[in-house]
């Protein structure tokens, strides 16, 4: 059985980070309101999403052997 994930918009991660989490960000320099740092977060959490899925690819066809 294959899983389809689709891809997520980029305002669809980006509405997903609660207030704490944006205003935890913005202490460390990260201002999401900002379009080039919300596209490196975005960008970030893409290559986070891509890596898990190849883990669970990589586990799924492992786990067949």
């Amino acid at each position: 059985m294959r899983s389809y994930r689709r891809a997520r918009s980029a305002a669809e991660i980006l509405r997903s980070v609660p207030p704490r989490d944006r205003a935890r960000m913005l202490r460390f320099g990260l201002d999401l309101d900002d379009p080039e740092h919300a596209a490196l977060f975005v960008s970030g959490v893409r290559a986070a999403d891509d890596t898990i899925a190849a883990q669970e690819r990589w586990e799924r066809e492992n786990a067949l052997r």
